[in-house]
């Protein structure tokens, strides 16, 4: 019965790393956006994007190779809108003897509008 209750908390502990990477990686694709949003041009809201992505993620030790942003800027015009992934891979060594793989990629999508009044810039 032991090596049950042994594996059945591992599958717990793991499926809280998930749970709390999924977390985290949806959190800074927020940040980011949010920063994006703001930005005077879909350039510099391409760079303030990834910028917000690394300061979200910037100590968690999970996400390895830090996390990949991508920023589409199509709709870049007054009430238009602006949105960003976040793609990070989660480290989940140590749990391999339960079957999980030893590393999962997490994304994490969010969207915001632009501004209606704000000043076009190219």
């Amino acid at each position: 019965m032991t090596p049950v209750l042994v594996a059945f908390m591992m599958l717990m502990v793991g499926v809280g790393r998930i749970v709390n990477a999924q977390s985290q990686v949806d959190s800074a694709a927020r940040d980011a956006v949010r920063n994006a949003s703001i930005a005077r041009s879909a350039g510099d809201a391409q760079s303030r994007a990834a910028t917000a992505a690394q300061a979200s993620l910037r100590n968690r030790t999970w996400c390895q190779g830090g996390p990949s942003t991508s920023t589409d800027t199509s709709a870049w015009a007054p009430g238009g809108r602006v949105s960003v992934i976040v793609t990070c891979d989660a480290d989940l060594g140590g749990l391999s003897l339960i079957g999980l793989p030893g590393a999962k990629q997490m994304t994490g999508r969010a969207t915001a509008p632009l501004d209606t009044f704000r000043r076009a810039e190219p």
